[in-house]
């Protein structure tokens, strides 16, 4: 990923800013509200052109192609992640505390990170080589490793920018990497290249981010840096526990995708995947909230920790609201969400999509439970977490994909996430989480079963008084959207007060937009 930004643009008014949103939840709100808000704005454009992107891909390729690039993204990124080593999120964390370590975090990360993607880049061709795999995917995978090292410059200078609290630069920078890959990769499909088109492609576009990021905090003055390779085994320590919980987090998310390489088709390496890449193109959303989110954590949890409960608490459960009636809708709609968007050469995603849509709340959930963890300096027992539930995903897909398939997978994605979910609620604890509350998020679930309800009975009506599938669905999420909305503020999912906040936030947003 290539998030990068202009941080440090005025260091005295994000001080500020800064130490008004400690004096109480509501500021805080605010603060992440108006990071949220922007991050959201783009990513409402990065989805739409993603979706748009990923559609013409997936029937360009079709479903045996896709399943190639699929397990060539999926093996290199089990590779990638060694060479991170959880240095960005230490390296957020601290720069966030103090900004001065940017310094000497960013070069020493940056080399350290070089010297691994240069080792990855011999080592994974050579064992997929080894392990018999295609030409055409060693080729893949050759190329995608040795990109490696450019994700080595542009990961660390995307954690420094993000760490300033600007996520409106991190945001543009990620536009420009998506345009740069979206827009290379149809020129190198329609030039035959196939999905090692899309690799080289998306390698250009973390170079233009990368490149962008350099320029921001070149800018910036963040002060002189010096690489002390002295200091590498004191960075590499700190960040261990980090380290282990993104190995853990890469293995529960790649390893059904590698196996299913080796043990199944191509084709059902592809067919599980389109509904993956749907899920996680919804999942976005929660991830731009979390990543707003997690600076302004850090530093209000340091000047006032009595804030981060409701703060916290405001959060799981507009993360709720958003992700539930997309698993209900979904579910009841997942028959022509798939056929309308990739043809009938994927029926056998339909299933897939029905149940990997419940694994959402779960998702949603554990982005903002893992940084909530990481303020509270809970990263070891969080490591011990992961750890646990990487072995446990990887011993149910090795039960479930060989007896089940594609479905064996999607099942053990879905179980496999609830149990990290209630395992991090427990390490957290309530006292952080807001207490209990189960009534309102009983009130977002009725709203979101309401819902459900008027969906089904429409689709009944629309299969006789609609022509074009396609129209049917569009007018089936209207409806069902609409009766969420209204089904929430009946209900009183939505509370007046948040409205009124959502009003101020919009007034407060115009009026600068005037005054600037």
């Amino acid at each position: 990923m290539s998030d990068s930004s202009n941080t440090l643009v005025t260091q005295d008014v994000l001080e500020t800013t800064t130490l008004q949103s400690a004096r109480s939840p509501r500021n805080l709100l605010t603060t992440v509200a108006r990071n949220s808000a922007f991050v959201l704005g783009v990513q409402a454009v990065l989805k739409v052109l993603a979706f748009l992107f990923n559609v013409y891909v997936v029937r360009r390729l079709g479903a045996v192609h896709f399943g190639q690039y699929s397990a060539v993204v999926a093996y290199v990124a089990m590779f990638a992640i060694f060479t991170d080593w959880g240095m960005s999120p230490y390296a957020v964390r601290e720069m966030a505390r103090d900004h001065g370590k940017t310094a000497w975090l960013l070069p020493n990360i940056v080399a350290i990170r070089i010297v691994l993607s240069l080792i990855v880049t011999v080592i994974a061709p050579l064992l997929a080589l080894c392990l018999g795999k295609s030409p055409d995917m060693v080729l893949g995978i050759l190329i995608a490793s040795a990109g490696l090292t450019l994700y080595a410059f542009q990961g660390p200078l995307d954690s420094a920018l993000v760490a300033r609290e600007r996520l409106d630069y991190t945001s543009s920078f990620a536009l420009a990497n998506q345009l740069v890959f979206w827009a290379l990769g149809v020129l190198l499909l329609l030039r035959g290249l196939g999905f090692i088109g899309l690799v080289i492609a998306s390698l250009a576009g973390v170079a233009v981010a990368a490149l962008l990021s350099a320029r921001a905090l070149a800018r910036m003055g963040i002060g002189r840096m010096v690489v002390s390779a002295r200091r590498w085994s004191e960075l590499i320590r700190a960040a261990l526990p980090f380290g282990i919980s993104d190995i853990s987090y890469v293995f529960m998310q790649r390893f059904d995708t590698i196996l299913m390489s080796f043990v199944l088709t191509d084709a059902a390496v592809g067919w599980y995947n389109v509904p993956w890449m749907l899920i996680s193109m919804v999942l976005l959303i929660a991830q731009g909230i979390t990543t707003a989110m997690y600076p302004s954590l850090v530093r209000s949890y340091a000047e006032q920790p009595e804030s981060l409960p409701e703060v916290v608490w405001r959060s799981i459960k507009y993360l709720i609201i958003i992700c539930l009636p997309i698993a209900v809708g979904g579910t009841l709609l997942a028959d022509r969400i798939i056929i309308a968007l990739y043809t009938e050469a994927f029926t056998n995603s339909i299933p897939v999509l029905q149940v990997m849509l419940w694994a959402l709340p779960s998702l949603f959930l554990l982005e903002l439970l893992g940084n909530v963890a990481n303020t509270l300096n809970l990263e070891r027992p969080a490591a011990r977490i992961n750890v646990i539930n990487a072995a446990i995903t990887v011993i149910l897909n090795l039960i479930l994909v060989p007896t089940l398939g594609i479905l064996g997978a999607t099942l053990a994605l879905v179980s496999g996430r609830a149990l990290r979910l209630v395992q991090y609620w427990w390490l957290i604890g309530r006292g952080h989480l807001g207490g209990e509350r189960r009534g309102s998020l009983i009130r977002v679930a009725l709203a979101a079963a309401c819902m459900g309800v008027v969906v089904f009975i429409s689709r009944q009506v629309s299969a006789f008084g609609m022509a074009s599938s396609k129209m049917g669905l569009l007018a089936l999420i209207a409806i069902g959207a609409g009766c969420y909305f209204i089904a929430l503020l009946v209900s009183g999912g939505i509370e007046r007060r948040e409205l009124a906040f959502v009003r101020s936030m919009i007034r407060e947003q115009m009026t600068r937009g005037q005054d600037g």
